[in-house]
């Protein structure tokens, strides 16, 4: 990933990390934090949960896999916009373009603003839950502006502090379920 700098046409680089931390922050959002606790409201079976989670993972690849197959053959920047350009119409890769832009990326971003703040007035009830939403968009966008660099470092540590509270999770869950409890000796969960 490359992002050209105007003027003297130097680039500036995305190292493979970054990118990395990128697609990486892209699958593990607002739809592992937010999402899993809506639907482990609704659907009480674990394993359903599961079973759902498995074929999205499933549905991901092969959108993946289509993904790869068709940059290789049409190798050119601009992803899907090229992609249904070159094998249906200009036009739907037009209307593709702007479904991404007003759907694909800033529904996300808004999403990822209103968990914010909800997150944060159960923690701070009277925050107002508008302009906490706005500030994190902002604030961000400020990191973003001030170049690669700093935009990389911001990206890379985002990533790391949610792969931590991810593990952090993991091994708190697994705890819990080891832990034995008083008056049945069996860990997690009583004796039926």
């Amino acid at each position: 990933m490359t992002d050209s700098i105007s003027g003297g046409g130097s680039v500036a680089k995305v190292s493979c990390l970054t990118a990395t931390a990128i697609v990486v922050a892209d699958m593990v959002g607002i739809g592992v934090f937010t999402s899993l606790g809506f639907q482990v409201k609704d659907i009480t079976s674990g394993f359903s949960v599961l079973l759902l989670w498995t074929i999205g993972g499933v549905v991901a690849m092969c959108g993946a896999i289509s993904y790869a197959e068709l940059a290789a053959m049409f190798p050119r920047s601009s992803g899907e916009y090229n992609f249904l350009r070159q094998i249906y119409h200009p036009a739907l890769g037009f209307l593709a373009g702007w479904v991404s832009a007003t759907v694909g990326f800033a529904a996300p971003v808004a999403l990822a603003a209103m968990a914010f703040s909800i997150y944060f007035k159960s923690v701070i009830p009277d925050a107002p839950q508008l302009l906490l939403g706005l500030a994190v968009v902002g604030l961000v966008a400020l990191v973003h502006l001030r170049g690669i660099r700093r935009s990389s470092a911001f990206q890379n540590a985002w990533t790391a502090l949610k792969l931590v509270l991810i593990v952090g999770f993991i091994v708190a869950g697994a705890a819990y379920l080891a832990w034995p409890r008083p008056g049945n000796g069996s860990p997690g969960r009583p004796l039926n």
